[in-house]
């Protein structure tokens, strides 16, 4: 089985200080590496307004994990951060796939462009053919 990219989003409760936030994100990295899987970077993107209630906090602290391993990496990471306090909640997407459809889209898009820029080139301007044939 081929190793996939993940991106594991989660809320921290808001009345966590800034150290208790990077110690919760070291742990999750932690789960991640338990688990088989090599994190490929750690964004904090800081307190943000939620857009509902959940566990009746208004705003949370957003850490997002990016990841790469297996699917069961996936499953143990979940598992611990259901049971992890200060977790008020999180999402996991696999998000290879996405990547790889965008891609492919890029090179098509990119071999269209090349197709009509070298048929333009191939077959003379409307102007030129209309000049030449009043200049006969």
């Amino acid at each position: 089985m081929s190793e996939r990219i993940y991106e594991i989003l989660f809320i921290a409760d808001p009345n966590l200080g800034e150290p208790e936030v990077d110690a919760m994100a070291a742990a999750v990295q932690g789960f991640v590496e338990k688990a088989g899987g090599v994190v490929q970077k750690v964004e904090k993107w800081g307190k943000k307004r939620l857009a509902y209630v959940v566990r009746k906090q208004r705003e949370g602290s957003y850490v997002l994990v990016v990841a790469t391993g297996p699917a069961d990496m996936v499953k143990e990471v979940e598992r611990r951060l259901h049971v992890t306090d200060g977790v008020i909640k999180f999402l996991t997407v696999r998000v290879d796939e996405e990547l790889r459809k965008a891609e492919r889209r890029k090179a098509a898009r990119a071999a269209h462009e090349a197709e009509r820029k070298s048929t333009r080139a191939a077959r003379p301007a409307a102007g030129e053919e209309q000049e030449a044939g009043v200049e006969q």
